[in-house]
């Protein structure tokens, strides 16, 4: 299946390809698209993606699947993703 993924700002420059990447994918979660994308693009992304601590995506990435953040989801990361599905990958950004 192939799933649109937008990265941004630290995401975009590791995803490459202007930050969007179209991915064939066999697993069907979010949380195996993150570890899909940790083995297509390497330490980088995993770094990014993932606390170095506790192995678990970084509670300060806010990743939205078709526009709708993944707090909002009942099977949160777990979630099943579809075909043409769009996921968007935020780091941290802090300001004032």
């Amino acid at each position: 299946m192939k799933i649109r993924v937008k990265g941004y700002f630290n995401f975009k420059k590791v995803i490459r390809n202007l930050g969007i990447s179209e991915i064939e994918m066999a697993d069907d979660t979010l949380i195996g698209l993150f570890d899909d994308l940790s083995d297509r693009f390497g330490e980088e992304f995993t770094d990014l993606i993932y606390d170095s601590r506790t192995k678990r995506v970084r509670g300060d990435i806010r990743v939205l699947l078709n526009g709708r953040h993944i707090v909002h989801l009942p099977k949160g990361l777990d979630t099943e993703l579809k075909e043409g599905d769009e996921v968007a990958l935020f780091p941290p950004v802090a300001g004032g």
